[in-house]
């Protein structure tokens, strides 16, 4: 995918380090250190930010089975903080494999996929810069297994 950055974002610098390191010759995973982990309050820079379904409902998320969706956020909530879109989380269809490792790679692709689909619906003019917080990336993962997921679907 041309020109999206990954961010990888928690309050624990151990974390951040370890996926850092095993996450280095992919170039477009990138870590970054906050002091809170405030899930609707990312660092500024971000074109977008992964929300899990729940968290992305305010702006008008839906439960569309193996797909994910990039909605706008508001002018106010970007105001306090909010990156112009939100990235939503998926939910498993009937016969998708089950488990951390396949989860957390469909959660990923069909990001990633929505990423592509907006961008080039918006000739280019969209995200490039896309950030997850750890802790949705990190249930049941390795570190090695999310480099190897994001080696696989980049």
């Amino acid at each position: 995918m041309n020109h999206l950055e990954v961010v990888i974002l928690d309050a624990n610098q151990g974390t951040l380090d370890e996926i850092a390191a095993t996450c280095k010759a992919l170039g477009a995973v990138t870590v970054q250190k906050v002091d809170r982990v405030l899930y609707t309050r990312p660092p500024k820079g971000m074109d977008a930010l992964f929300l899990v379904l729940p968290a992305a409902e305010k702006w008008g998320a839906k439960p569309l089975p193996g797909k994910a969706q990039v909605l706008k956020t508001l002018p106010q909530d970007q105001s306090d903080g909010m990156p112009p879109y939100v990235v939503t989380g998926v939910v498993l269809r009937p016969g998708d494999p089950r488990g951390p490792l396949p989860e957390t790679k469909m959660l990923i692709t069909t990001a990633l996929d929505a990423v592509r689909e907006f961008n080039v619906s918006h000739n280019g003019e969209g995200i490039h810069k896309l950030g997850f917080w750890a802790v949705n990336l990190l249930n049941g993962v390795t570190p090695e297994q999310l480099a190897t997921v994001f080696a696989e679907v980049l």
